[in-house]
């Protein structure tokens, strides 16, 4: 069975090479933020977090973006446009199990996520000077993998709400880019608003940028698991596979065929039309040749 899983990540990372798109968006996507960033803001130091330069701020919190990008955005567009296509609706008729399949989905976004994070990270050593906090990596390397964990269940739960591939990115990027405004993704909230921060505290976005900061922090971090934030990103993540195996959806909502007929145009005409048949009183039309009582 380890096999089995081994070869179904392989085929897995091969569609994301064979995708310059997806390809694109999750791997150069935040290596072209971290350039265009740190280069606007070279030179500058940030006094609430001990006078580090932003690139030191800005560069653990560009492997947070990353891993939302490898680990949610990507696999919620992936695993939908694969339920539209017919794909999961095959793979689930084949003997492979189903966890396997979606095993396989989740390390792969985790192997992508993790090379995304060496990229930025060695990234920023090599341009901007970031300097890397040798004794926070096993901290960090925690941080990240409960991270994972916790953003592929999110993407997971989400492709059950997501009504098509079409919708899937708009779906994807409209909930998790205004958290990343508010969560020390692309600047610090340190001067926000107290309710502000505390509504982003909440979510597990905040929790994960600021332990992976805090561990790659040469003047004010902590070398130490902080067990409060992990514990949130752990409960968000189990919260959220509890939801996508409950309502996790192998075929489109689409009507399919019937009776040989033509499909339904429009999402929702089949479903709008099996509720209007079956409230439409009036009896079939039985055409001028069915037997019957002449007018």
């Amino acid at each position: 069975m380890i096999g089995l899983l081994g070869r179904q990540v392989g085929y897995q990372l091969k569609l994301l090479v064979r995708s310059p798109m997806a390809a694109f968006a999750t791997l150069v996507i935040p290596l072209m933020v971290l350039l265009a960033v740190n280069l606007l803001y070279s030179g500058t130091r940030l006094p609430s977090r001990g006078g580090i330069a932003f690139a030191q701020f800005f560069t653990p919190a560009m492997v947070a973006f990353a891993v939302v990008n490898a680990c949610y955005m990507s696999l919620v567009s992936s695993t939908t446009l694969a339920r539209d296509q017919g794909i999961l609706k095959r793979i689930r008729s084949t003997p492979l199990p189903t966890w396997v399949y979606l095993a396989g989905r989740i390390i792969s976004s985790g192997l992508v996520a993790l090379a995304g994070a060496v990229v930025v990270v060695a990234t920023g050593a090599l341009v901007y000077g970031f300097e890397i906090v040798w004794a926070g990596v096993p901290s960090a390397l925690v941080t990240l993998a409960v991270g994972m964990f916790c953003f592929c269940s999110l993407g997971l739960a989400v492709t059950v709400l997501v009504p098509s591939a079409d919708a899937a990115l708009p779906i994807a990027w409209g909930t998790m880019l205004p958290l990343c405004f508010i969560s020390d993704i692309f600047q610090p909230i340190d001067q926000a608003p107290e309710w502000l921060r505390s509504v982003a505290s909440a979510f597990p976005l905040r929790a994960f940028a600021d332990d992976l900061e805090s561990a790659l922090n040469p003047v004010t971090g902590s070398t130490a698991i902080h067990p409060a934030h992990l514990g949130l990103m752990a409960l968000w993540g189990a919260g959220a596979a509890a939801f996508a195996l409950l309502g996790f959806r192998w075929e489109p909502r689409r009507a399919g065929r019937r009776g040989g007929g033509s499909r339904p145009s429009g999402p929702s005409a089949g479903p709008v039309q099996d509720l209007l048949s079956a409230r439409d009183p009036r009896p079939p039309d039985r055409g001028p040749g069915a037997g019957g009582p002449s007018a």
